[in-house]
């Protein structure tokens, strides 16, 4: 479901399991792949592209963190290892506004 977060492991994106976002719409279903976002601890807000997220319960992160909305990927289900938790609304929303102008929609 889109604003859930997984972790990922995959020799092009990252030598150890990182938290990713899903930012695929709940409607498009039936694929063996879905539209992620990577997510990184490197503190650099001056990225107009980059989300800050706070670690929370609800969110499941353990450090402050970077949506690096300008990394959109997609990949087979099968890469995703655990659920970790969903991004909060506000987040999901400022993760939104990033991607529409990252893809040039705004």
């Amino acid at each position: 479901m889109r604003g859930e977060i997984w972790t990922m492991c995959d020799d092009r994106y990252a030598s150890k399991a990182r938290p990713v976002v899903i930012v695929q719409s709940d409607e498009v279903r039936g694929f063996e792949s879905v539209v992620l976002c990577l997510f990184t601890t490197y503190d650099n807000a001056s990225v107009p592209t980059r989300v800050r997220v706070e670690p929370s319960a609800e969110n499941g992160l353990e450090r402050t963190s970077f949506v690096m909305t300008e990394k959109i990927a997609s990949v087979s289900r099968d890469m995703l290892g655990r659920r970790i938790g969903v991004l909060e609304n506000d987040y999901l929303e400022q993760v939104s506004r990033a991607l529409m102008t990252v893809l040039g929609l705004d």
